[in-house]
């Protein structure tokens, strides 16, 4: 399955993921993240990377005792990339693995619910 990185539909949003081609509902979107890209920081260390403010602010997730985020920033899968919408066309499981939600489109954006994570 490929994806293509553009212009979100959503404005100021910045890059969208897009499907290049036909999704259907229940689909395992196994390629989003390439394997070992999704690191574990905690507190006390992300604040202590070396990393500019601005990536780290789009790019990692917040949990209580720290971050998800990528393992290399030069590197970063397209999955990072994927933007919020209160109707996403993706969900995931309690392992993080993504799934279409309904039948999606080529050329249609990709959406998960950030609330959800």
């Amino acid at each position: 399955m490929q994806f293509r990185l553009k212009k979100s539909t959503i404005e100021d949003a910045g890059i969208g993921v897009f499907a290049t081609s036909f999704i259907k509902k229940g689909d395992k979107l196994h390629t989003l993240f390439h394997e070992n890209d999704v690191i574990w920081v905690s507190n006390e260390d992300y604040d202590k990377l070396d990393i500019p403010h601005e990536l780290k602010e789009n790019f990692s997730i917040k949990f209580e005792d720290g971050y998800s985020m990528p393992g290399d920033f030069n590197r970063i899968s397209v999955g990072w990339y994927l933007n919020h919408s209160d109707t996403p066309n993706l969900h995931s499981d309690e392992d993080y693995e993504y799934y279409a939600s309904r039948d999606i489109q080529p050329g249609e954006e990709l959406f998960i619910d950030y609330e959800g994570l």
